[in-house]
């Protein structure tokens, strides 16, 4: 069985387009979106349209959340917050019901996705640390546990006898009597310095963790956020990737 898993695609379409692509010649069992659909970007419709088209499990993020109601996000600083205005009145009615369907975590067998830590996922708390990882990994039983949010690529392992580590590569051989914490990165604005688009694929034939990159039209991206009117610092950090 082969599962993919995306996240954070901030509602950039020519990203987000290139990851389906690049996906389908993979023929995975099941696609998973970790959430944050729609932000940022300049195209929150297209991109909750193909995220209906290209998921089986659609998990909400906090954008999402806030895009959705009439009002909120006062936890965003002043570019979110006006990204997410627009975003509001850009969608349609249906598309907001949409995300409203979206769910907080869903288990799936052995794997459990949510957006942010699993231990109150609507807090929407970001997850770093190893500290953090070794929380999960004894608050909650599943052996693959998904998290996004930080639109940073990583994988923790977490064994009883050497505790939690983080493992390096693009490459991860799922060992036995290993659990793992996965972090896709983001679709739409990657924040680890590499501007190529990331999401996961959990291969459980081959037993491996993938974590892929797949370069987009980064200047078309930058010119839909321009055309739309909204800060420019979202165009300009999909280019450094900060």
């Amino acid at each position: 069985m082969k599962i993919v898993v995306y996240s954070d695609i901030h509602a950039n379409a020519e990203a987000f387009g290139k990851v389906i692509a690049d996906l389908k010649d993979q023929s995975p069992d099941l696609i998973v979106s970790l959430g944050d659909v729609v932000g940022y970007g300049a195209d929150p419709g297209r991109c909750l349209e193909l995220v209906d088209e290209f998921s089986d499990i659609r998990i909400i993020g906090n954008h999402d959340l806030a895009a959705s109601e009439e009002k909120g996000g006062e936890r965003f600083n002043l570019t979110a917050a006006l990204s997410i205005e627009w975003t509001r009145n850009t969608l349609d009615d249906r598309q907001k019901s949409m995300l409203k369907e979206y769910n907080p975590l869903q288990i799936y067998e052995d794997c459990l996705f949510t957006h942010a830590s699993p231990s109150s996922p609507l807090d929407w708390e970001y997850v770093y640390t190893i500290g953090q990882a070794e929380m999960i990994f004894n608050e909650f039983s599943s052996r693959f546990i998904f998290v996004g949010h930080t639109h940073i690529p990583g994988v923790i392992s977490f064994d009883e006898k050497d505790g939690a580590m983080v493992e390096t590569g693009r490459s991860i051989d799922i060992l036995p009597g290993k659990r793992y914490l996965i972090n896709p990165g983001s679709v739409g604005q990657p924040r680890d310095g590499k501007s190529e688009a990331s999401y996961t694929s959990l291969d459980l034939d081959d037993n491996r963790i993938l974590m892929h990159r797949v370069a987009y039209d980064i200047l078309l991206a930058q010119s839909r956020i321009r055309s739309k009117g909204l800060p420019e610092s979202l165009a300009s950090r999909l280019a450094t990737a900060r």
